[in-house]
């Protein structure tokens, strides 16, 4: 089995590249290939079985070294993940457009008692 780090993965997309560390060649997976119980994190040191594919070099059965416990180094907390920050921008973004829409609309009916 090989051995590298995950370079980057778009959770949103399901997919990522993992660089091999003794080569530095690129391989892409998928979520599906994710063998581990933890996220998929960038950074994260795992082993992966390589395999070709039509769109180029593919990394399968991706086990983190850890164990895919999600702990990270030194003991420190888990800060939260990416999906867990981008849900609470989404969720502010749709509380911030209620509200102006909501003060629009003050607007508007206070314009209309003024006019009429």
């Amino acid at each position: 089995m090989a051995k590298g780090i995950i370079k980057r993965f778009d959770f949103r997309k399901g997919f990522g590249f993992i660089v091999d560390d003794k080569s530095g060649e690129d391989f892409f997976f998928h979520k599906t290939a994710w063998q581990g119980n933890g996220q998929i994190r960038q950074g994260v040191a795992v082993e992966f079985v390589t395999k070709d594919s039509e769109k180029g070099p593919q990394a399968d059965n991706v086990m983190p070294l850890d164990g895919g416990k999600g702990a990270n180094q030194k003991g420190k907390p888990n800060k939260a993940s990416m999906e867990d920050r981008v849900a609470s921008l989404e969720s502010s973004l749709t509380t911030w457009k209620i509200i102006s829409s909501l003060a629009l609309a003050g607007v508007i009916i206070l314009g209309l008692n003024i006019i009429l």
